[in-house]
């Protein structure tokens, strides 16, 4: 089959690797993340193809970009998450000392990290409005992300995609946190 595919493809065919050597399968997929390409997608030998769809030994892998932001505000959870300080709001620094909003995430939260923050936002809290909690932008947060897109929703006209949480950082201050201007380098 990959024989035909390769005739058929000719020069558009895609690169592909087969291998058990994971120091190769980093260095084909950093290839082809350095080529521009979005990443790769891994899959078994023995799981047979179905066009237009991706079975379960299909897999994306794609590189992990992360931030370190500040939370700005946050929003009080509904459903599984009532009772609960849930959505929070991300913010990059800017220049004049103020923070530039790029997304809201309640993604990779445990219900310990719910509990956590709903206590320290509180202890933060500047104002409720009933649904969203603002808060001195005092806490900095490890914010995982697959990519950056465009987007006029935010003042800083970048919002982040796929954004998820992977930890607080109470080791760092807001002044620590990452700049707008080093998200709009990664964008480019």
């Amino acid at each position: 089959q990959l024989a035909v595919l390769d005739e058929v493809a000719g020069p558009h065919a895609v690169r592909r690797l087969v291998t058990a050597d994971p120091a190769a399968a980093t260095a084909f997929f950093e290839g082809a993340v350095a080529e521009g390409q979005e990443g790769v997608v891994v899959k078994s030998l023995d799981t047979p193809y179905a066009a237009g769809r991706r079975g379960a030994g299909w897999v994306k892998v794609k590189p992990r970009h992360t931030l370190d932001l500040v939370v700005l505000a946050v929003e009080q959870g509904s459903g599984r998450r009532r009772g609960w300080l849930s959505n929070i709001w991300l913010g990059a620094r800017d220049p004049d000392g103020g923070f530039v909003m790029l997304g809201k995430t309640f993604k990779g939260m445990t219900d310990e990290m719910l509990e956590w923050q709903t206590r320290r936002f509180r202890e933060l809290e500047t104002s409720d409005d009933g649904y969203v909690v603002h808060v001195r932008p005092e806490q900095v947060v490890e914010i995982a992300f697959d990519g950056l897109q465009r987007s006029t929703r935010y003042p800083g006209g970048l919002a982040l995609r796929f954004a998820r949480v992977l930890r607080y950082r109470d080791d760092k201050t807001a002044d620590e946190a990452d700049t707008i201007d080093a998200v709009r380098a990664l964008a480019r």
